[in-house]
């Protein structure tokens, strides 16, 4: 189903202006997300995240503007905090693959905004999968993933390895 048919169909009658951002804005960032497979994130990463808005809300309810302007500033805290690694500085380190993208400060003390921001884009930009699969028929085709499902820490034992069981003791 269309997410242009969901807005209209499942959820309440929206402003043309918040339909309009949803669509065209939040709605395909959030397919990209999809479709390169963040699946890092885990139940335990929400259960997470809620305890730290229930931290910022001081476990109580509060209204929506509020609510928003707390989510505003931890996702800006976040957004800092990123930074904070392309530097080399803070909590967080950058992936090994990711390490090219490091800056030092006294470069980043010299930079405007805008390459600053073209550096914090080409690091945490993500990548599209590129290679498709195209189903038997010709009709379908989709981004190819070698893990798509599959459990994690798996491995594929080859056909001809032989299976180790521990014996049983022997009781004579």
């Amino acid at each position: 189903m269309a997410l242009n048919a969901i807005t209209t169909t499942i959820l309440p009658k929206l402003p043309a202006k918040l339909q309009q951002y949803f669509c065209s804005d939040v709605e395909p960032l959030l397919r990209n997300n999809v479709v390169v497979g963040c699946g890092g994130w885990t139940n335990n990463a929400c259960e997470s995240i809620n305890h730290v808005l229930k931290l910022r809300t001081q476990w109580r309810l509060t209204h929506l503007p509020d609510l928003i302007e707390k989510l505003r500033s931890l996702v800006s805290a976040q957004f800092k905090e990123a930074d904070r690694a392309l530097l080399g500085v803070g909590d967080l380190t950058l992936r090994p693959e990711y390490a090219r993208h490091r800056i030092t400060i006294g470069v980043w003390k010299t930079m405007t905004d805008r390459q600053r921001q073209r550096a914090v884009d080409a690091c945490f930009k993500l990548q599209l999968p590129t290679e498709t699969s195209t189903s038997t028929d010709g009709d379908f085709h989709c981004t190819y993933r070698s893990c798509a499902g599959k459990k994690l820490n798996q491995r594929k034992r080859p056909r001809a390895e032989r299976t180790h069981t521990a014996k049983k003791p022997r009781t004579d």
